[in-house]
């Protein structure tokens, strides 16, 4: 698997902000982020790239299923700006995202937790927003640093989409202020 399928990341501008939701499966990440994605539609700052993977996906999905094959051609080509593995399914982020993050732009996507680190080698500003359940609020989060912006589920999917959005339009607002604010 590539884990940097492009042109060398550091000869890169760094103007944009490459945001993660991430969380395990099952967590309502496609959701906030379809969700998202139509609120968003109109506003240049912000994109949700389209990812490939080799598993089926839904029309209205933002996951283009494709086979093994095309998949290996696209990535053996450079296609992909990052790949990975999950849920016996392989993903790739296409090349074009590189070009909304070198325009400055926010680019938004899920992941799961074990592609973060393929992410950060990928672009060096990244803001990664954990998504949790009620499940994962009952657990002991030893692995959370202080002050870290996340998403919490609490079963009611509005109530999370809100969330999310709020933390959206927050870093939208950090990220386009004008410098020295």
């Amino acid at each position: 698997m590539t884990d940097i399928a492009c042109a060398s990341a550091a000869n890169r501008s760094r103007a944009g902000l490459l945001v993660l939701l991430s969380g395990a499966e099952a967590r309502g990440k496609d959701v906030l982020i379809a969700s998202a994605r139509r609120r968003y539609a109109d506003d240049p700052r912000l994109e949700f790239p389209a990812r490939l993977q080799t598993r089926p996906s839904a029309l209205d999905s933002e996951h283009i299923g494709v086979p093994r094959r095309v998949f290996r051609d696209i990535e053996r080509n450079r296609g992909f700006a990052v790949s990975w593995q999950h849920a016996d399914a392989d993903h790739g982020l296409t090349a074009g995202a590189l070009a909304a993050l070198d325009a400055g732009r926010i680019v938004v996507i899920a992941v799961p937790p074990a592609a973060v680190d393929r992410f950060r080698a990928l672009w060096p500003n990244v803001e990664v927003i954990p998504l949790a359940s009620e499940v994962d609020a009952a657990r002991p989060s030893a692995n959370r640093c202080p002050g870290t912006t996340s998403v919490r589920n609490p079963g009611d999917i509005a109530e999370a989409v809100r969330r999310f959005n709020r933390v959206l339009d927050a870093l939208a607002q950090r990220q386009f202020a004008p410098a020295g604010i």
